[in-house]
């Protein structure tokens, strides 16, 4: 995804470049206090959301329990890396029991097909979206403190 600073980015294109990036990382508060970091993929767009999903006997269910806040971000690496577009944003995990959601997982996931296809309404398999999304797409070439490079795209603020 190329980058410009007039560049309005939809949440469409946010879907699309998670798509394309494959596995993010999304930050969480522990049970403990402290910050945990661990893959996260993104999985559909429905109703101008962007939907996840996780299982209930996991960590990170228990912490969005108690604190929803996330921070996610994402990048793969280019060719030439220095114009490496990444993604970051913050947002507030929101869990609804929706089961077409989790059947539009299911089907468009190799994993998630492999765990629950046969156990569709199970209910350890938890879907939540993502609200109040706020950050920014930008590239590895674009470091703060550095001298700006015309040929880098600059940063792009978004908010949902």
């Amino acid at each position: 995804m190329e980058l410009n600073m007039e560049q309005k980015i939809s949440l469409s294109d946010v879907a699309n470049y998670l798509d394309a990036v494959g596995v993010q990382f999304m930050a969480t508060i522990g049970l403990d206090g402290k910050p945990k970091v661990r893959p996260m993929q993104y999985m559909v767009m429905e109703d101008e959301k962007l939907w996840f999903c996780t299982n209930s006997k996991k960590d990170v269910y228990a912490e969005l329990q108690v604190n929803p806040s996330v921070e996610l971000c994402g990048c793969k690496l280019e060719k030439e890396e220095i114009a490496t577009p990444w993604i970051r944003f913050s947002a507030e995990a929101v869990f609804e029991e929706r089961q077409d959601i989790r059947d539009a997982i299911i089907e468009k996931s190799a994993i998630v097909n492999e765990l629950y296809r046969n156990m569709r309404d199970n209910p350890i398999f938890k879907v939540f979206y993502l609200k109040d999304i706020d950050g920014w797409m930008t590239n590895l070439g674009n470091v703060k403190g550095l001298e700006q490079r015309a040929e880098f795209a600059k940063p792009v603020h978004f908010r949902f």
